[in-house]
């Protein structure tokens, strides 16, 4: 009869350790899984849908200028007359009608002739807002320019009076600003065309310059190398780990929501393709929505491919604020710029 041995008890140590090891490993993992699933969704939801939306609803009125209102009736900007704070409405006027239209998306602007009296063939600047404001928050920017420039300011999809539609970051986006383009040169006609974006209006505008030749020059505020990068950048000032993994997260889940790869227009990689078309570049050194080298990324992009570009640096605004904390420098910078780009035809 053959004799066991008895149990080891090391044996049966490190069984019950391994056990316990690959149990924890497991139940990490599926932490880090819902985890980085409710990042994902909760994060492509807020792209595609922002959250509190910009309730300013100013019309170039308030600043007393004369305006022609593109894709809706004029007359019902009246209403808005009403409201006791117009920064702070319950309303953002008429929805916008099929004047301008980007498929089943309708389009809603402004186009605002320039005081010192230049005709519509004159220079024109094209004004894009960023993610969760509207036309009304450019109107500050646009009392810079508005002495010597026709301007064009108009609400993306999703936002301000345009029709309601997932926001893309800039890949649909970019079809909004082009057909606000096709409106500008079909009506009005003129020599020169300028963008002025600010973030995600910075990488629309680079997106469309990327494919229309009709425009001249960029300026482009506060605004991201790629997507991934000011998802993270958002992710770690709100405190979430794994910021990193966490912005892979939501590009995939905006994938899933949207069927759209947005990263296609990360501004890195169009500001390569716009050959001699000169730039202008502004970063804020407090811009915690952004990755901290961005400004300089798209600076070293524009660079190689042998666009002209400027970059300035408001040491201590925050994202899309260099036009308050460094006022003056702002308007030096932008009306110089604009002057040396727009002075002739191209």
């Amino acid at each position: 009869m053959p004799y066991e041995l008895p149990p080891d008890p090391s044996t049966e140590r490190r069984t019950r350790v391994t056990r316990w090891v690959s149990f924890g490993l497991a139940a990490v993992m599926v932490v880090l899984v819902a985890y980085l699933g409710y990042v994902g969704y909760e994060g492509s939801r807020q792209l595609a849908d922002p959250p509190s939306p910009s309730t300013d609803c100013r019309t170039p009125a308030a600043l007393g200028w004369t305006y022609e209102a593109i894709g809706y009736d004029i007359a019902t900007d009246a209403a808005l007359q009403a409201e006791p704070d117009p920064r702070d409405c319950t309303q953002q006027g008429a929805p916008a009608d099929d004047t301008v239209t980007t498929g089943s998306v309708e389009i809603a602007g402004w186009y605002i002739p320039a005081a010192a009296g230049a005709g519509p063939e004159a220079p024109t600047v094209v004004m894009a807002h960023s993610w969760r404001t509207n036309k009304s928050t450019l109107l500050d920017r646009a009392a810079l320019l508005h002495d010597a420039y026709n301007l064009v300011l108009f609400d993306f999809r999703n936002h301000g009076q345009s029709s309601d539609a997932p926001t893309t970051q800039g890949v649909r986006e970019r079809d909004d600003l082009r057909a606000i383009i096709d409106w500008l040169e079909r009506e009005k006609g003129p020599d020169r065309i300028a963008v002025l974006g600010v973030s995600m209006g910075g990488a629309t505008a680079l997106a469309e310059a990327d494919r229309d030749a009709r425009v001249d020059a960029l300026v482009v505020e506060s605004t991201h190398a790629t997507l991934a990068h000011a998802a993270e950048a958002r992710l770690g000032t709100s405190g979430y780990p794994l910021a990193l993994p966490g912005s892979w997260a939501i590009l995939l889940g905006t994938l899933v929501r949207t069927g759209l790869d947005v990263s296609v227009v990360d501004p890195d990689q169009t500001i390569r393709r716009l050959d001699d078309r000169p730039i202008l570049l502004i970063s804020g050194g407090a811009d915690e929505s952004i990755g901290p080298d961005d400004a300089e990324t798209l600076r070293t992009r524009a660079e190689e491919a042998g666009s002209p570009v400027e970059l300035h640096v408001c040491a201590d605004a925050a994202h899309a604020e260099a036009n308050e904390t460094c006022a003056g420098e702002y308007a030096d910078w932008v009306l110089g710029f604009l002057q040396r780009a727009l002075s002739s035809p191209g």
